[in-house]
Formats: C-alpha cells, sequence, structure tokens
C-alpha cells in the first residue's frame, strides 16, 4: 500500500493546484492587495503553487530513485525474470 501512496499524495496536490489556480478556486485570491514580496497577492498565490510544484517533484524524484535502489523482496527476486537471464 505505501508503494501507491506518495503517488497519489503528488497527483492529489496537482489536482488540488489546478483548482486553486484557474476559476473558480482562483476567484478568492484574485487580488492586488496586499503585496506579498514586492508581488500583488495574485502573483504570489500562483508563485507559491507553482513552487510547490517544484517541491513535490523533487521529493517524487527522491522517492522513486530511493525505491529503485532499495533491495527487492523475496517475492519479487523469485518471480522476476531479466534479459540477462535470458
Amino acid at each position: 500500500m505505501r508503494v501507491r501512496l506518495v503517488p497519489a499524495l503528488a497527483v492529489t496536490y496537482y489536482v488540488a493546484m489546478l483548482v486553486a489556480v484557474t476559476y473558480p478556486g482562483y476567484v478568492p485570491f484574485d487580488r492586488i492587495r496586499p503585496f506579498v514580496f514586492g508581488m500583488p497577492f495574485s502573483l504570489f498565490w500562483q508563485a507559491l503553487w507553482i513552487s510547490g510544484c517544484i517541491l513535490v517533484l523533487a521529493g517524487l524524484f527522491w522517492w522513486e530513485k530511493r525505491r529503485a535502489s532499495a533491495p527487492a523482496s523475496g517475492a519479487e527476486r523469485r518471480g522476476a525474470t531479466t534479459e540477462a537471464d535470458d
């Protein structure tokens, strides 16, 4: 079950982003004021979600890399064949 949890969380984040930066989810945040870090709030809102995308993709990459380097379980080793075995 844990194998599918991380990609599912990533997909959930991207669906939430889709709602948050498009109509109608964007409507509460389409204001110019207040300024945040010198940007209008609406621009900051979108930059915040895009920055989150970078973090989610980096986390997903790290998770996949760690999962690929982990040794396979006993059931996977017994049933798996590779091209080198043929």
